[in-house]
């Protein structure tokens, strides 16, 4: 509106000074028409003040319909809070009534609490003043019952060796004297006779010669009197004797010594036999006494004996010595085994815990664990993808030899599923880095299938894994008949030894999520628990294994450590049962194995679905068609030479045909580089065109040897010093 005006007044003056300057109109007209150009000018500005005014009310009024509008939230947001207050309020003298109630029931539960307090004090008081009493009754009774005992004791003896003393001193001392006696009336009665017999003889020689042999016969007499006295003086002093070890058992039982084993009452009960015999056997063998106090038989089947031994017999010399004859006491006890000897801690016992039989029978051992032919069966019957875990030594070498064998026997499947149509070849390539120059290794049990045997050599196959996937990939038939299974020991510690670990191990990462399907397995063995602990590696690809892991010890750990993460609560300490259970029956068996080759170890196969522990097959079951392999070997080269063959002679066709066409374009078609001949190949296919190479080094420096049956390297050493002979069947050729 006030546009409208101004633009108004404005055309008004516009037009009047045009009519005015024109002259167009009379006198009086211009006359007006300058009254109104002056009015114009007063309006515009009256105007402008009004709608200025306006606007300022209008804002004003605005200012205050917004500071009304706050305030009227604001008194919103205060009866709400007033609500919310008063609903507290309530709740609060709600609770304050209950609370008062309460404190009504606790006051009026004091008070009775209180009284029965003062009672019970008064009572306690009491109860003190009578247990002071007691125990100074006590006091003085153990005091006055010990002295008394000790001396009544002590008079005892004292008055029964004195008694038993004197006796024989009276009685020996009669006898000496009679002896005497006897022996001087004897002396001066010979004499007597020998003088008679002097007399005599001058007279008779008959008669002496029967007075001498009555004298003779008289001084026999006095022998055997003396000889009695002797024997009579041996019983004494045996009957001395005998009451001297009397007077030290007593004196050993005061000092709290046993003197001799004290066995239970027990007719039938066999731990109570068993404890007695055990007493027997300890005193015959040690001479040393024990009290047999208790025998227990507990549910497990483990019987628990309790003993007591003297005083000065130290309890840990006790243990010690009995722990190192544990062997023969078992044998002479006809039990399984004496599991522990321990001192008790409470009371001053040792206590012998032993099994008549083993712990866990075959029965439950099979229920426990699968056997060997069952860990087989898993491994024909799923997909070859495996991972072995295992400390040095326990055998991850042999069960993979085992796993090869059944699998080369059984065939891989398209796609490495485990289950469906089978491929009708199978090759093999192992790689183990350093195992040439191990010591521990001497006969390696893939030494058939091995083609890298170094830790360069291993980190060259995971670049020919991947040309074997490419080329595999370009090859469709070839893949259809020959199933790969790449097999590498010590996987960690060979990712671990490249220049970038984590980058090597993202390219074997990559094959093995992608080269399954392309007829390709694995096995990896290593000693790291969590995938995440392989360079490259995180722990969500341990789904690319299925992760065995051997040994007890090494079960144990990883359950112990990871088995919640992986595994359900339920499901890890139940394998954590079962793995103490199995313990002590697969080290008593082997202790009974001299070959550690056919040693029971148990392993523990992460599937999955359903995780199970399984008894491992031994070496024995590891046989392999040497012929067979070499034949296989043979086959797959004569069929890559053929795919190159035809490869290389479509290019030259294209070439003919297509002259127009570039060169280098039709060249860069061809494969940039060809994959290695598998080991073994067929030299006489490719000898014109390529090269043999050591397949523990790589190195080319080789040397025919005995008519082109082997070759010689001449980096490679034996054992011995001198350099390796290679097998030509196993020679690379590129």
């Amino acid at each position: 509106m006030r546009k409208q005006i101004i633009i108004g007044g404005a055309t008004a003056f516009g037009l009047g000074t045009l009519l005015f300057t024109t002259g167009l109109l009379k006198p009086t007209v211009k006359l007006v028409a300058l009254s109104s150009l002056g009015v114009i000018p007063i309006s515009i500005i009256v105007s402008e003040n009004i709608h200025r005014k306006a606007n300022q009310k209008v804002l004003s009024l605005e200012k205050t319909l917004g500071d009304t509008k706050a305030s009227l939230k604001q008194l919103e947001n205060v009866r709400d809070d007033n609500r919310k207050l008063a609903s507290s309020l309530n709740e609060m003298q709600f609770k304050l009534t209950n609370a008062q109630s309460s404190l009504f029931n606790l006051e009026a539960e004091y008070k009775k609490l209180e009284s029965s307090y003062r009672v019970i004090e008064a009572q306690c008081e009491v109860l003190k003043s009578q247990q002071v009493e007691l125990s100074e009754q006590v006091t003085e009774y153990e005091e006055s019952y010990s002295n008394e005992l000790e001396s009544e004791v002590q008079q005892k003896v004292q008055e029964y060796i004195a008694q038993d003393r004197e006796a024989l001193k009276s009685k020996y001392r009669a006898l000496l004297e009679e002896g005497e006696v006897i022996y001087a009336e004897a002396m001066s009665i010979s004499e007597k006779y020998k003088a008679w017999a002097g007399e005599v003889a001058k007279r008779h020689q008959d008669r002496k010669a029967y007075i001498m042999g009555l004298t003779g016969e008289f001084n026999k007499r006095i022998g055997e009197a003396q000889g009695a006295w002797e024997v009579e003086r041996g019983l004494l002093l045996t009957q001395i004797e005998t009451l001297n070890e009397k007077v030290g058992r007593l004196q050993q039982q005061l000092a709290g010594d046993l003197i001799e084993p004290e066995l239970l009452s027990c007719k039938f009960a066999i731990p109570g036999q068993i404890a007695n015999e055990l007493a027997k056997l300890i005193w015959k063998g040690f001479s040393i006494p024990l009290s047999a106090k208790g025998a227990q038989l507990r549910s497990n089947g483990l019987i628990e004996i309790g003993y007591s031994y003297s005083m000065s017999q130290p309890p840990s010399e006790l243990v010690a010595l009995l722990s190192r004859h544990t062997d023969s006491l078992v044998k002479e006890l006809g039990i399984h085994k004496i599991t522990s000897i321990r001192e008790h801690d409470l009371s001053p016992l040792i206590v012998v815990g032993l099994r008549r039989e083993p712990e866990i029978k075959e029965d439950t051992a099979k229920l426990l664990a699968g056997s060997p032919e069952e860990f087989v069966d898993y491994i024909i019957s799923h997909p070859i993808r495996y991972r072995l875990i295992a400390d040095p030594g326990q055998g991850k070498t042999p069960t993979t030899a085992v796993m090869l064998s059944v699998i080369l026997k059984a065939g891989g499947t398209y796609g490495n599923t485990g289950k469906g149509k089978k491929i009708p070849h199978t090759l093999v390539n192992v790689s183990c880095p350093d195992v040439t120059s191990s010591q521990k290794d001497i006969d390696y049990p893939l030494e058939i299938f091995l083609k890298y045997g170094d830790t360069t050599a291993a980190l060259k196959s995971f670049d020919e894994a991947l040309e074997d996937w490419k080329y595999r990939k370009r090859n469709t038939v070839y893949a259809q008949n020959f199933f790969q299974i790449w097999v590498w020991d010590e996987l960690d510690n060979t990712l671990g030894s490249a220049s970038d670990p984590k980058s090597v191990g993202a390219e074997v990462l990559k094959i093995l999520k992608q080269c399954h399907h392309t007829g390709v397995g694995w096995i990896v063995s290593g000693q790291s628990m969590m995938t995440s602990e392989i360079p490259g590696f995180r722990d969500d690809d341990r789904e690319l294994f299925t992760q065995i892991i051997i040994g007890t010890t090494k079960i144990r750990k990883y359950l112990e450590k990871y088995g919640k993460k992986v595994l359900s609560a339920k499901v890890a300490a139940q394998l954590l049962k079962n793995v103490d259970s199995l313990e002590p029956y697969i080290d008593d068996k082997n202790e009974i194995i001299t070959d550690t080759a056919r040693l029971i170890r148990l392993a523990l196969v992460l599937d999955e679905r359903s995780p199970k522990l399984y008894f491992l097959p031994n070496l024995d079951q590891v046989k392999f068609d040497v012929e067979k392999i070499e034949h296989v070997l043979t086959k797959a080269a004569q069929m890559k030479t053929q795919f190159l063959t035809q490869a290389s002679g479509q290019v030259r066709a294209d070439l003919g045909n297509d002259s127009s066409k570039n060169h280098t374009e039709l060249v860069s078609e061809l494969p940039t580089t060809y994959p290695n001949l598998t080991i073994g190949g067929d030299a006489q296919t490719v000898q014109n065109t390529q090269k043999p190479f050591c397949p523990h080094c790589g190195g080319s420096d080789l040397k025919v040897v005995e008519s082109g049956k082997r070759y010689q390297c001449s980096v490679c050493k034996t054992p011995s010093g001198r350099s390796k002979r290679i097998d030509s069947k196993k020679v690379v050729w590129r």
